[in-house]
């Protein structure tokens, strides 16, 4: 999948598989009131290979920018990319925009509806009631945010920038919950900081408050000596008894680990085998086949790849991701792999179009969908067991 911002169009409630295909790259998205603004890669094609869904999803696209008339059949607007999303709420086309708005992200998918945008299941903004045409932020990106109201959201991705019309982000600019007042210049600010610390100029010395702070009697540094030479006579007369009581608390401390070492882990985790359902608070995993291969479509291995077949059900929100970065694989011997990433070369895209694995752009409610989990590996690993992060205290014996 080439880097860019993969765009989907569809209604609140419909079924997946009922979905239009995403649209993309993108370049760079505006979000406006009944427009969008974006711009595309030049010379795309059917990047999905599902024909005249991908024409249909091309017609919204059209419509959605202007360039067809009718506007857009499917009201709600899905925005993922490879690379991460990147935002920021905005005034689209103002060259001086009162307080602009820091940037937000990265996320896996942010969803734009009617009612809200989310992004990786936090609602970040809502539509306003006194103004609906206008986005009332949640707070969840920062405090300072917490009813800011903007009408635009602009989106870029790792690799590219936001649209010319989108002012830039100045870093010293004041907070959106700051005063409308006047800020002062560097040179006035750092003018008056001296003024207000200098004493007095007619001032001949330190106060009476400042000497009192600053002498201390000599009663008490005698008292405070007499103390130190008291409690440090004490502690050599004890240091046979502190050392034995040291001695017994490494031993108590010690006697479990030589028991844990000498007769194995108890705490290790549960392992179990292919095709075992495993729950975790949002997700429901199922292990399914497990093969080894050395090349996947125009992609070689420069060991060996282990595909994992794991069917995964969304419990959370709809708009919930899942990443390879949530798996990794152990061997007998201790060694950890990280599975590929989606933007590696073994998954389909315009560099590797013969490689059968695809990762899936959603994960609707309730539904078992089938993700291709590949780690490259040394071609002698034994014991192979697969970790499922947010699944700790158990592994799926894979070999």
């Amino acid at each position: 999948m080439e880097p860019g911002l993969y765009l989907t169009f569809f209604s609140e409630g419909e079924r997946f598989d009922r979905e239009l295909p995403p649209v993309g790259p993108v370049e760079h998205v505006v979000v406006r009131d009944r427009m969008l603004v974006a711009d595309r890669k030049d010379g795309q094609t059917d990047p999905f290979g599902v024909g005249g869904r991908w024409v249909e999803a091309e017609g919204e696209f059209r419509r959605a920018t202007g360039q067809e008339p009718g506007g857009v059949t499917r009201p709600d607007l899905r925005i993922g990319a490879p690379e991460g999303v990147y935002m920021r709420f905005v005034s689209f086309g103002e060259d001086a925009e009162h307080d602009p708005m820091p940037e937000l992200g990265p996320y896996a998918v942010v969803v734009v509806g009617k009612r809200g945008v989310e992004a990786d299941g936090d609602r970040l903004a809502t539509r306003s009631g006194t103004t609906p045409n206008m986005w009332v932020l949640t707070g969840v990106g920062g405090s300072a945010f917490v009813g800011v109201i903007r009408a635009d959201i602009a989106f870029r991705t790792r690799s590219t920038g936001y649209h010319a019309g989108v002012t830039p982000f100045r870093k010293n600019a004041r907070s959106v919950a700051s005063p409308r007042g006047p800020a002062a210049t560097p040179a006035a600010a750092s003018a008056a900081e001296p003024a207000r610390q200098a004493r007095p100029l007619d001032d001949p010395g330190p106060t009476l408050r400042d000497r009192i702070g600053s002498e201390q009697p000599t009663y008490m540094a005698a008292a405070a000596e007499a103390d130190s030479r008291e409690w440090g006579g004490a502690a050599w007369q004890l240091r046979y008894f502190i050392i034995g009581a040291l001695v017994v608390l490494i031993a108590v401390f010690s006697v479990p680990s030589i028991r844990s070492l000498t007769s194995g882990s108890s705490t290790s985790a549960a392992t179990v085998g292919v095709g075992t359902s495993l729950t975790a608070p949002n997700w429901t995993y199922s292990v399914g086949n497990v093969r080894r291969v050395a090349t996947i479509g125009a992609s070689k291995a420069r060991g060996t790849y282990v595909v994992v077949q794991v069917a995964a059900t969304n419990r959370g929100p709809a708009s919930a991701q899942l990443l390879p970065s949530n798996f990794s694989l152990t061997t007998a011997s201790g060694e950890e792999y990280a599975a590929q990433p989606t933007t590696s070369g073994v998954y389909s895209s315009s560099v590797n179009a013969e490689s059968p694995y695809l990762w899936p752009a959603s994960f609707p409610v309730g539904r078992a969908i089938v993700v291709p989990i590949i780690f490259e590996v040394n071609p002698s690993i034994t014991g192979a067991k697969l970790v499922i992060f947010d699944v700790p205290a158990t592994r799926v014996r894979l070999e």
